[in-house]
Formats: structure tokens, sequence, C-alpha cells
């Protein structure tokens, strides 16, 4: 489902990464742990493809990326003037996908907010929907950067159930500081030591 080969990343001269070795086999979660400033967010989204690495490659699920790779991060945005239906109805049309809009709605637990813009969401609500956006296609690749993050006792079982789900249907990548998200793992990937 993924792998990489010497994999790393560089700003100017500063080396984030190096030598980062993965292979993630589909039912298996990989979690990558470190403090802080390691480089977890810039794996993620070097292995989404969103950078390129300095060095080395990484391969991920063949076909469409839109499809193929469900990616909810701390760092992405969400539309101010667009409800929580419209978020979904979007991505929908733009990954080319079923809307599955209402179901999760459900999921992530926002049926009360679906027609709330994105301006008037709260930090724990605006997670919930990336969550919800992340895993619309239903991905061969989830990879979660901070999913606990702003979330909830009731949002973070959502967690556990997106991860359970996830790995009967293919693989999952989880970035975190919170120890409680090392259960899901495989594999454990430290950085910054």
């Amino acid at each position: 489902m993924l792998q990489a080969r010497r994999l790393g990343k560089r700003f100017g001269s500063r080396w984030i990464f190096r030598n980062v070795e993965i292979d993630l086999a589909r039912g298996q979660c990989l979690v990558v742990l470190g403090p802080n400033g390691a480089g977890k967010s810039t794996l993620v989204k070097v292995l989404a493809r969103l950078i390129p690495p300095s060095e080395g490659q990484v391969q991920g699920p063949q076909g469409d990326l839109r499809v193929t790779l469900g990616l909810s991060s701390i760092e992405l945005a969400v539309y101010p003037a667009l409800s929580v239906l419209e978020h979904l109805q979007l991505a929908a049309r733009l990954r080319s996908c079923p809307d599955r809009a209402e179901e999760l709605i459900d999921l992530v637990g926002l049926k009360d907010a679906h027609q709330t813009h994105g301006a008037k969401l709260s930090t724990g609500m605006k997670a919930r929907l990336k969550l919800a956006m992340a895993v619309q296609p239903q991905p061969d690749l989830l990879i979660l950067d901070e999913p606990g993050a702003s979330l909830d006792e009731h949002g973070k079982a959502l967690i556990e159930q997106i991860a359970r789900d996830q790995m009967k249907r293919g693989a999952l990548v989880i970035a975190t500081n919170d120890p409680a998200e090392r259960r899901f793992a495989h594999l454990e990937l430290r950085l910054g030591e």
C-alpha cells in the first residue's frame, strides 16, 4: 500500500528527515511519532505527494489519488462560506466519488451543524469535517496528521472507529504526539532522534 525508500526532505541546508524506509501493507497502521518540529507534518505531506522529497522515492496506491488517498491535517482549512453539507458535496464532485454526505455527517457527529458555514464551526467541528472529507472516497490509504488535536472524548472515539474501518479497507498512517493513538500501530516510525 505504501513504500518509501531512502526518503529525505530538506529545506535549504537543514535536513528535516533522512533515510526513511516504510513498508506498509493493507490492514496495517503506521504511527509516526516525534516531538514538535521533528518533521511529522512534513513527512505526511511527502507521503501524500503534496510536496516532493529531496531524495528517495515514495510509492503509494495506484490510480487516481483523488480517490485512492485520503488526508486529514490540522493545517488544512475549510471554506468559510460553505456549509458542512456543501463541503462534502463539493469534495465529492472534485474527487469524482459519491458524496455520501448524509452518511458522513452522521458518522462524524455533525448532523445538527450540517447547514453551518465553515466560518462558524468550532475548531473541533472543523476537525470532524476534515475527517469526513478524508474518508469520503473510501481511500486505499488514509493519512491523518494529528487527528485527535481539538477533539473531545467523543471525537477521539470517532478516530478509533475511522482507524478500524480504514484498516479493514486499506492502510493507515497517523502522525501524532498523542500516546493513546499509538494503540493503532502495527509499525512505528520515530522522527527527531
